[in-house]
């Protein structure tokens, strides 16, 4: 398996800025049209061509893959799932045998997960969840456990449990929050979490949830046009069941932070004709 990393000179936590960089800086040694056809043992010139013409498509591929948000994350956990297969030893096995051991009981999602074992591995984290206090970070290293809730989320997600997807997207904003971990794939993260919120969370509440967990995501630390976009769909929510001043008052947090954010005209004059 080649390694993307190794191949541009960069860490795993190399910035998108960063791995850019690197790229940059190895296409102009590398680049066909600016390299000496000629490796270093003196080859002819057509085979330090096609050697150079190589190397620029793996640096090629490597940049494709590192420098896009979910094709860096998927292969970040094969680089983890090819580590833990590592030795032939049978961790699962292990692992499933130490059902009161809770450390072992969060390595064990994290295994399934890599080798998406997803039924599995909500399997175990419920049942896990039995033992006490089981929250992932406490067992594993933060980022190991942060991206281990971002696939319990996804998961829940798939399988339309979008409520439990939604409360996972909602604790990785507050973890990101208090530490940067996701850095380049926060952003992905963000858009989770709202997509969730906005278009999946209304079919399977009530208002009066729906509108509790509006409030909820509005005192999150989060770009101010995704908080515009909560206040704008409470404002919604607030005028189908009439309840004109909230929802004007609403409208106002929207446009304070988001002047100009779609939408906000259009509810102003339904708020209007409501109180007229």
């Amino acid at each position: 398996m080649l390694d993307y990393y190794d191949i541009l000179g960069v860490g795993q936590d190399a910035s998108t800025a960063q791995v850019k960089s690197a790229f940059r800086r190895l296409a102009k040694k590398f680049h066909p049209d600016i390299a000496p056809f000629k490796n270093s043992s003196g080859a002819p010139e057509g085979e330090g061509r096609r050697a150079t013409e190589g190397a620029m498509r793996l640096l090629l591929e490597a940049y494709r893959v590192l420098s896009d948000p979910e094709r860096r994350r998927a292969f970040d956990r094969q680089l983890r799932r090819k580590a833990s297969e590592e030795g032939g030893f049978d961790f699962r096995a292990f692992l499933k045998a130490r059902t009161n051991d809770p450390e072992s009981q969060a390595r064990l999602v994290v295994y399934d997960l890599l080798h998406d074992l997803d039924d599995e591995a909500l399997e175990i984290y419920e049942k896990a969840l039995s033992l006490g206090d089981f929250r992932l970070e406490r067992y594993l290293d933060r980022g190991e456990a942060m991206d281990a809730e971002f696939c319990i989320a996804e998961a829940y997600e798939r399988r339309d449990r979008v409520l439990k997807a939604w409360l996972h997207y909602k604790r990785l904003v507050i973890m990101e929050a208090e530490k940067p971990w996701f850095r380049y794939f926060f952003d992905v993260v963000a858009l989770r979490f709202r997509t969730v919120l906005l278009l999946k969370l209304p079919k399977v509440l009530d208002e009066e949830d729906f509108i509790d967990r509006l409030d909820e995501a509005t005192e999150l630390d989060l770009p101010t046009r995704d908080l515009a976009q909560f206040y704008r769909k409470k404002a919604e929510v607030l005028l189908r069941r009439r309840e004109t001043v909230a929802a004007i008052e609403a409208l106002g947090r929207a446009a304070e932070l988001e002047p100009r954010l779609a939408g906000l005209a259009a509810l102003r004059r339904r708020a209007a004709a409501q109180r007229s």
